[in-house]
């Protein structure tokens, strides 16, 4: 299964804005804070998270993406 930045950015929104429970609060602002590091590192709301985390191992070692 793989996430887009956007899906990960709704999926934060509906942690953060509608989500029940203290555990929602926490997925959600780290859901927020994967597709904002690489959408500031240049990587489009299509990119595959997922696949980033997998090539690199972690979202904030991905390098900035090549135009």
């Amino acid at each position: 299964m793989s996430i887009s930045i956007l899906e990960a950015l709704e999926n934060a929104e509906y942690n953060l804005c509608q989500g029940k429970t203290e555990i929602n609060k926490v997925i959600g602002i780290d859901q927020l804070h994967n597709a904002v590091t690489l959408l500031l590192k240049g990587y489009g709301l299509d990119d595959d998270i997922e696949a980033i985390f997998a090539e690199y191992e972690s979202l904030d070692g991905a390098p900035n993406k090549e135009e």
